[in-house]
């Protein structure tokens, strides 16, 4: 197999290990190509689908890879400065792509091609679907709008892309701390506190515990003490509080952006097209689907009031309800209790390097693939594994897909897929494979214990 997949034709490895200087030239670069090829679509004579339509659709093919990697860094790097680098790039092709998306000439490039019954006659059925979905992108920028009116949405949507940012890289780089004595965070299995910080407060030693995943989710899950459950949700719920503001500002700007392009509100606007279609819609799946699950969740809300119930009555402690931080805690209980399962018990079966490679494998087998590590591959940290993958028989280079899967200071908090870069054929015939990148947050290992998932992770 070896010898085989050497022989096959193979797509290069990206390069994610960027300086902040190289991502403030590669940006550069980007904004010059967008707006040299948006120049010349604007200056056709005579628009048609290859020398209009082809080339923007193609721009994103071109460019999508080195783009999406430069904005991607300040989800991923233990540089700050590579971190603010690439918010600030992200930023500045955001702005360049606004602009060039709300170009009037363009525009008009773009719906001579739709006009023209010849021309239109030539294209199959996804060529124009491209066309006409392009030429909506252009109405939904503005481009129907007076120049007052879309200089109104040009300064809505500048200021949306600012917040945007400035609301990421805070959830990025805020985490919530909280200290603990062991007492207070009984119920915590010995393996929790491995390797685990300590800071002296007061004369007492405690641990520190972070609002990441691998922090969080045990405590809320695991902790006895009530208090300690309430401050940890209350530091998650409150770490970054110049987000309320940002998210405010925003939600007001969506609304009046929405209106200005004639939709009543921007849930409107959003779901035109998409399969819902209206928000009257998702309303009314919404609503049905609750009353449908309202009566399982009466049931199992009980069980877990039964349970508080008689926590509280054997402390000694008045009931006073249920709340938003005893849910996990309580829930964890009826699964232990009433269907003996244990997730402290379950985990030992599901190291992350053996479910990792059961996945993979699955995946081999029903798609027909076979993954192989790229040792050599650039990555952004020492904790990502890169894999080419091929078809099984090896006579053919499928793409790249990276694991980022362990939590780390400044590293984007939840679980996603990134697309980084489209499988596309070049004009020369030749191909450029697709790249993604997988991100987690699971527990890294420590001195003694591998990093052991959930069933649920």
């Amino acid at each position: 197999m070896a010898s085989r997949l050497q022989q096959a034709v193979k797509g290069a490895a990206l390069n994610f290990q960027r300086t902040p200087a190289e991502i403030n030239a590669a940006v550069q670069r980007l904004i010059r190509r967008e707006q040299q090829t948006y120049d010349k679509v604007a200056a056709q004579r005579r628009p048609t689908f290859a020398n209009t339509i082809a080339p923007l659709a193609k721009l994103e093919n071109t460019d999508g890879g080195e783009s999406a990697i430069i904005s991607f860094l300040q989800n991923v790097s233990t540089d700050k400065q590579v971190r603010d680098a690439s918010s600030e790039a992200e930023r500045a092709l955001l702005s360049s792509r606004m602009t060039s998306m709300m170009r009037e000439d363009v525009y008009k490039s773009v719906q001579q091609v739709l006009e023209n019954p010849v021309e239109l006659a030539r294209l199959d059925p996804e060529d124009r679907a491209l066309a006409e979905s392009m030429a909506r992108q252009y109405r939904q920028n503005g481009l129907a709008l007076s120049a007052e009116q879309r200089a109104k949405l040009k300064t809505i949507k500048q200021r949306l892309i600012e917040l945007g940012i400035e609301f990421s890289r805070n959830t990025n780089e805020k985490d919530g701390v909280a200290l603990f004595t062991r007492d207070e965070l009984a119920g915590l299995p010995d393996s929790f506190f491995e390797d685990r910080e300590t800071r002296t407060e007061n004369g007492v030693q405690k641990f520190v515990v972070t609002t990441k995943y691998p922090d969080l989710v045990p405590v809320m899950q695991m902790a006895k003490v009530e208090s300690t459950r309430k401050q940890m949700l209350y530091a998650e719920e409150t770490r970054c509080p110049e987000n309320i503001a940002l998210l405010q500002e925003a939600v007001g700007l969506r609304l009046r952006a929405a209106q200005l392009l004639g939709y009543q509100t921007y849930a409107g606007f959003r779901l035109e097209e998409n399969m819902a279609k209206t928000p009257d819609t998702v309303l009314e799946f919404a609503s049905d689907l609750r009353q449908r699950m309202e009566k399982l969740a009466g049931v199992e809300i009980k069980e877990i009031e039964a349970l508080k119930r008689a926590d509280n009555e054997a402390a000694g402690k008045p009931y006073e309800g249920l709340f938003n931080w005893d849910y996990r805690y309580y829930s964890t209980l009826v699964k232990q209790r009433k269907h003996q399962i244990s997730e402290e018990q379950v985990k030992p079966y599901f190291a992350v390097e053996r479910v990792t490679r059961g996945i993979l494998d699955l995946c081999q087998t029903i798609l027909g693939l076979k993954f192989v590590k790229a040792a050599d591959a650039p990555t952004w940290h020492p904790d990502v594994v890169a894999y080419e993958v091929w078809e099984a028989d090896g006579t053919a280079f499928m793409g790249h897909i990276y694991l980022d899967l362990f939590s780390r200071a400044g590293k984007y908090g939840h679980a996603c897929l990134n697309p980084i870069q489209a499988g596309y054929e070049k004009d020369d015939g030749t191909r450029e494979y697709p790249v993604v990148v997988i991100l987690a947050n699971f527990p890294k290992p420590t001195s003694t214990t591998p990093s052991l998932l959930t069933h649920n992770e």
